[in-house]
């Protein structure tokens, strides 16, 4: 009797512990961006199943944040902005992982040419993510061309809603980036500026947690920058078969225009350029925790 007590309680002992050690499922939360779509790559082909993580997709950089602060996810993809506003909420936020640096990828477009914008005295419509990367790609924008008194009227909307605006009758500036722009352009928008043009601006991407979820997961998520290292080298190797894979988060866009706007974002993830992060260093972007 006393024998089949112990057994008992050793069996108790045993399953508690291995309850304890058990690691819940890793939420990471992305938006569409090009960039991001090593993530969807490895979702697609169940690496992500492998290391117990699962991808959250949303249509905004906005959203994505909102998802991570209101705990719904461990993990976000975003810019430099993005981890600005997390960290002011929580300062254990720590950029983890480097992905890509816009080099095109970011665009101001409108239904008017600069000159007419310059001419223009009525209010102009802008459309962007007021909470995102977009805020600052504007004020880049009418900083350079000098446009700080015109009239505009801010519409705070994500990236999906605007890609499916049908006209637009009033003048118009949309802050965007890849893929949605390639709808926008569909519409009759041109490209006034892009981070191609404007080289003081750098804007880059990558993967924010924070410093209790990098401790605990921190095998895993090494081995998640193997398989963006070899997602991205898949895109080099064999895009076509990449796009194939992927192309239902791209809303509509076909091969071409997935090849153009690949070709507006530097891969940052395997051995970032030095000046980068000697940059990313002296605007406050940490970097001691990157894998």
């Amino acid at each position: 009797m006393i024998r089949v007590i112990l057994v008992s309680l050793i069996s108790i002992i045993f399953f508690t512990s291995c309850g304890e050690d058990k690691k819940e499922k890793l939420k990471i939360v992305t938006s569409n961006w090009i960039g991001y779509t090593p993530l969807f790559y490895a979702k697609e082909k169940g690496l992500l199943d492998n290391l117990n993580i699962e991808l959250l997709s949303v249509v905004s950089l906005s959203e994505s944040l909102y998802t991570f602060n209101s705990n719904h996810a461990d993990i976000f993809l975003g810019t430099q902005y993005e981890y600005k506003m997390s960290s002011m909420k929580n300062s254990q936020v720590v950029p983890i992982m480097l992905l890509n640096k816009s080099d095109g990828g970011d665009v101001v477009m409108s239904n008017k040419t600069l000159q007419e914008l310059y001419e223009e005295r009525n209010k102009i419509d802008v459309y962007l993510e007021l909470s995102s990367i977009n805020s600052i790609v504007f004020e880049e924008f009418i900083s350079k061309y000098k446009l700080e008194t015109k009239y505009f009227n801010y519409i705070n909307k994500d990236q999906s809603f605007i890609a499916n605006l049908k006209e637009f009758t009033n003048p118009t500036i949309v802050v965007t980036y890849n893929p949605y722009n390639i709808a926008l352009e569909k519409r009759g928008l041109i490209t006034l500026e892009s981070t191609n043009d404007n080289k003081d601006l750098l804007i880059i991407d990558a993967m924010f947690t924070t410093n209790d979820i990098l401790v605990k997961y921190k095998d895993e998520l090494k081995e998640l920058k193997k398989i963006v290292n070899i997602a991205i080298s898949e895109i080099e190797k064999d895009p076509k078969q990449y796009y194939e894979l992927i192309k239902v988060y791209l809303f509509g866009i076909t091969y071409e225009e997935f090849t153009n706007s690949i070709s507006n974002i530097k891969w940052l993830n395997n051995n970032p350029n030095q000046n980068i992060l000697l940059n990313l260093k002296e605007h406050n972007f940490p970097i001691k925790d990157l894998l």
